[in-house]
């Protein structure tokens, strides 16, 4: 699944309140930040091929370990419990509060971190179902175990064209659904995982194109 269409699936499972697009959003996107700075670097600064960069850099050990953290399903659960934990235990910060904050305000404090890390675990889910041969390790670094999928979201040979066209139907219905839904800068979070999605589109059709 690409980076938009992860957040997307975020966006209409977690977001559906407003105020929670941005944090949602980016927690969509933090798992492939490692990627993206891994092309950049093979393709830009070290020059290495296309080819190359997927079929031979990508499985390096180093890459694969920056790739896994961050899709790591036990190590965000973790993390999410303990935004949690502290969100419920912590202090009241009001002046004059002697019995201090109501619960529910004291865990508003943490809900922007606590939708990222929920968006990025449904990223981690997003994905396990939709790569074969490179497949993450979802329960690094306990166990180094991969779901091998039949099914790619990008490899025609392993359904993916279907792959792709649920995709492109999820962006789509997600984009305008939310858009609808939405009324401030919402639709400008919206608007922009629209966008990029285009554009991955494109650079897809050029690179399998050979153009």
């Amino acid at each position: 699944m690409t980076t938009p269409a992860h957040a997307a699936l975020s966006l209409i499972i977690l977001g559906r309140s407003e105020r929670s697009a941005l944090p949602v959003a980016l927690g969509a996107v933090a798992p492939d930040i490692p990627m993206l700075l891994f092309y950049a670097w093979e393709r830009l600064g070290r020059g290495v091929s296309e080819g190359r960069i997927w079929s031979e850099r990508y499985f390096d050990p180093g890459w694969q370990v920056a790739f896994d953290i961050p899709s790591s399903i036990p190590l965000l659960a973790l993390a999410l419990g303990i935004v949690v934990l502290v969100g419920r235990r912590a202090p009241s910060a009001g002046p004059g509060l002697a019995t201090g904050m109501a619960p529910g305000r004291r865990l508003a404090r943490f809900a922007a971190p606590a939708l990222f890390l929920a968006s990025m675990i449904v990223h981690a889910l997003g994905d396990l179902p939709l790569h074969r041969e490179d497949a993450h390790r979802h329960f690094f670094p306990f166990s180094d175990w991969r779901f091998t999928s039949p099914v790619s979201y990008w490899d025609p040979d392993h359904y993916g064209g279907y792959a792709a066209v649920g995709e492109v139907v999820l962006v789509l219905g997600v984009s305008v659904f939310l858009f609808r839904a939405y009324r401030g800068r919402g639709r400008w979070i919206v608007a922009g995982v629209a966008g990029i999605y285009a554009l991955f589109i494109g650079f897809a059709v050029l690179m399998w194109s050979g153009i």
